[in-house]
């Protein structure tokens, strides 16, 4: 997905829109953050449905907690199919973006679910019956909404200074997957109850918004200097990635919180 270079600023693709003319970048970029945009929605949208359906929480509940096999699938899952939107055409690329959001919004649909029970006496009552709360949930303004708010905040900023400043944080894309693979490491070890709680601690979501605003920056300029075109929907999966880790991380310092 991505393919930063070590030690220096990433080179320039000679295909990438950088080379054409200031009315094509403006053009590309659009139809990046459109993308990105109706990716949001069906992120969004798949997110909330699978949570308030009962039956489908009930069976994505029942997949995720397979443990780190579950996790690792997923994983693979994703890099899979954004390896498949490099190589595919224009329309294929739509659909391996759409597929991508579906994917992720019914793997944060746990997340949402639990948060939501957290602040839902009802809800946590059914939890520990061992029956559904999808029924009696109501989305409202608590930490999901708040996690929410925060998440687009910080990324709409980050977003907008990456695009308006002069300066380069091409250079940090080497450091920042060497910083990622070593935090998923430790959260690999974590399923096998290695590191002490160090991967569920409020430290380590807050080093991962860190990170990810880190890759918010780099991703934006690297959209713009190495792809080309026709990989407008690639760019869109990857800052979609940037944002619902970001996301998720935030959540779940909120959730500690309360």
């Amino acid at each position: 997905m991505r393919s930063p270079a070590i030690g220096g600023a990433v080179p320039v693709n000679p295909e990438s829109v950088a080379y054409t003319d200031a009315p094509t970048r403006l053009a590309f970029l659009r139809r990046v953050y459109t993308l990105f945009s109706g990716a949001m929605i069906l992120w969004m949208g798949t997110t909330l449905f699978v949570t308030f359906n009962e039956t489908l929480m009930d069976k994505v509940l029942g997949i995720t907690s397979g443990g780190f096999m579950v996790f690792f699938l997923f994983i693979a899952a994703q890099f899979i199919l954004l390896r498949f939107m490099t190589k595919a055409g224009n329309t294929m690329s739509l659909v391996g973006l759409g597929l991508y959001g579906i994917m992720m919004g019914v793997f944060t649909a746990p997340l949402v679910y639990i948060a939501l029970c957290q602040g839902n006496d009802e809800a946590m009552a059914l939890l520990v019956d061992g029956k559904s709360a999808s029924g009696v949930l109501t989305l409202g303004t608590g930490i999901v909404t708040q996690a929410f708010v925060l998440t687009s905040a910080v990324f709409g900023g980050l977003t907008f200074y990456a695009l308006t400043t002069k300066k380069d944080f091409t250079w940090m894309g080497g450091g920042l997957m060497m910083l990622f693979w070593g935090m998923f490491a430790i959260s690999a070890l974590g399923y096998f109850g290695i590191g002490g709680g160090f991967a569920t601690s409020n430290l380590f979501s807050m080093a991962f918004v860190v990170l990810m605003g880190g890759f918010v920056l780099y991703d934006t300029q690297n959209i713009m200097r190495r792809f080309p075109s026709h990989m407008a929907a690639l760019g869109a999966a990857t800052l979609l990635l940037d944002f619902i880790i970001m996301f998720q991380r935030i959540l779940m310092i909120f959730m500690r919180r309360d």
